[in-house]
């Protein structure tokens, strides 16, 4: 017979809550979803069945069968039997089906995150922010040279106030300078995209945004969430932890190939918009160039689904709370701002790097009073959706949870890429 407790790696005289901890910690450290050891599987079954066969099993848990009590004696007798390689197959069998359930989730999920497009966001971010990172070594790194020639070589002293940061920067850039401008692979490709944009399936129900074309590309999908409770933890001054417990649900919307196109475009048109009135709207408030580029790009986006008779796949964004939360943005937007008509500009004053920080932080404090104040009216889509979209916000669920910055960004990227 094993060992099972040199397996779990606990004494023999482990308590009930030990073996439970043990099975916790390795389960963890060896499941195929997270390990990628070559022994990953096997090591899953072998520390289950350990945990099965010590749980039901070992005479020490005192467990009882019909009509008597484990001994010894009738625990090594039943060790002979045939019911006990029995168990120990069924044990594996069912850690195999458990693991590879876990894996095809975990895989499923994956998938998903990929074609949402947010992991090939990210890595384009990561790129752009370490090719920046290069360019501001070499400025730290040639700052202090280029001053000395230029003026005086006294300036070379520079070197030791701006010579470490680049230390630094350099360090980080050498540890990883094998896979540094690429540090993963894009999910889209030339050929991805290009199937994107041209695969159709048959099908047999109609699409929900172009109600005469029938559903032929992939579907819209929605991901909404309900708050199931909230754990708070506090170890002392600064060690504060709040972790929120959601039940998600994902909602399929069927979808034509003709939405599906109008939808990508109109992203496409915000974005543009956006990027057009940063670089070149003639305004000097930064701020309310980005507030004109999501103007624009939204009508000139309506303006489109509007002439092809297409929905909008952004509507379920637009209640009354985010409405009203909208309207106190731009009110307090316009109370720090000052306005010329000849020639048009929008200025701003100092106070309004605070107002766009209290945006940004307090903005889910506003969303908790609207919420007070108006109720489940506060989160309910204002223009019909899907039928399964508004039974799920009947129920409760709703686009995010009401977390400062979060509250903010994230209907902010479902509007503009999700």
């Amino acid at each position: 017979m094993k060992n099972y407790f040199a397996v779990l790696q606990i004494p023999e005289n482990s308590s009930h809550d030990d073996i439970q901890k043990a099975y916790r910690r390795l389960a963890k450290l060896y499941h195929p979803d997270v390990s990628t050891a070559t022994d990953a599987h096997e090591k899953f079954c072998e520390i289950t069945e350990a945990y099965e066969f010590l749980m039901n099993h070992w005479p020490q848990r005192a467990i009882r069968y019909p009509g008597e009590t484990v001994t010894q004696q009738t625990f090594e007798e039943y060790l002979k039997t045939d019911a006990y390689e029995k168990f120990r197959q069924e044990v594996r069998e069912q850690a195999y089906r458990q693991a590879r359930m876990r894996y095809e989730k975990f895989k499923k999920q994956h998938e998903a995150f990929q074609q949402s497009g947010i992991n090939d966001i990210a890595l384009l971010l990561t790129i752009l922010i370490r090719a920046a990172s290069i360019v501001l070594f070499l400025f730290l790194f040639l700052l202090p040279i280029v001053l000395a020639i230029m003026n005086e070589w006294m300036m070379i002293f520079l070197a030791f106030f701006v010579w470490p940061f680049a230390g630094i920067i350099g360090w980080y850039i050498m540890d990883n300078r094998r896979h540094y401008l690429m540090p993963g692979h894009f999910y889209y490709n030339l050929a991805r995209i290009k199937h994107l944009f041209t695969e159709k399936h048959a099908a047999q129900e109609s699409c929900f945004y172009c109600p005469y074309k029938s559903a032929d590309s992939r579907p819209y999908l929605l991901e909404l969430l309900k708050l199931k409770d909230i754990r708070y933890k506090s170890g002392g001054f600064r060690q504060h932890h709040v972790n929120y417990i959601n039940r998600y649900v994902t909602i399929a919307i069927p979808r034509s190939h003709k939405a599906f196109i109008l939808h990508t475009t109109n992203a496409a048109l915000k974005i543009i918009s956006i990027v057009s009135c940063l670089l070149f709207l003639d305004i000097s408030s930064i701020v309310w160039r980005f507030v004109i580029g999501i103007i624009l790009g939204g009508a000139a986006g309506a303006l489109v689904l509007l002439i092809t008779r297409t929905r909008s796949n952004k509507t379920y964004l637009f209640s009354l709370g985010m409405i009203a939360r909208i309207a106190i943005w731009i009110l307090c937007l316009v109370l720090v701002s000052q306005f010329t008509i000849h020639p048009f500009n929008i200025t701003t004053n100092d106070s309004i790097y605070f107002v766009i920080t209290s945006i940004i932080v307090f903005d889910s404090f506003l969303m908790q009073l609207i919420n007070f104040m108006l109720g489940k009216k506060s989160s309910q889509p204002l223009i019909m959706q899907h039928p399964a979209v508004t039974e799920k916000f009947k129920e409760g669920f709703i686009v995010c949870n009401d977390i400062p910055v979060l509250s903010v960004v994230y209907p902010m990227f479902r509007w503009l890429l999700g």
